[in-house]
């Protein structure tokens, strides 16, 4: 498993534009583009007592074609972090935009 440092340096070598949490104002015009954000903890446990936790983000891409050379370069990156995430993809037809999503677990204190 990997620390959120990890994550965020997976994701910035993977893509020009990344932000945490919701797209920044300046980066909201300029795709293939990365968000990403917590959405669920889990307490990993050892002998009964609370160690670390366990931090699910999900990872968005937004992007104008189908297949990205971003994407790959995600899937590369992760892939040699030892992380083998199933990556989803959906097509909005209003906003003509692809959109991938998948989720990752890293170790985090809280």
């Amino acid at each position: 498993m990997i620390t959120k440092e990890e994550l965020s340096n997976i994701l910035h070598n993977s893509a020009q534009y990344v932000n945490e949490g919701v797209v920044s104002f300046a980066n909201q015009n300029h795709l293939p583009s990365i968000c990403y954000w917590e959405y669920l903890w889990h307490d990993a446990m050892a002998s009964g007592d609370q160690y670390e936790t366990v931090v699910t983000y999900q990872i968005s891409m937004l992007s104008k074609t189908p297949r990205p050379s971003a994407l790959f370069a995600l899937k590369k990156n992760l892939n040699a972090a030892g992380l083998h995430p199933d990556i989803n993809h959906e097509y909005d037809v209003e906003s003509k935009l692809w959109h991938f999503y998948l989720a990752v677990d890293v170790l985090e204190e809280i």
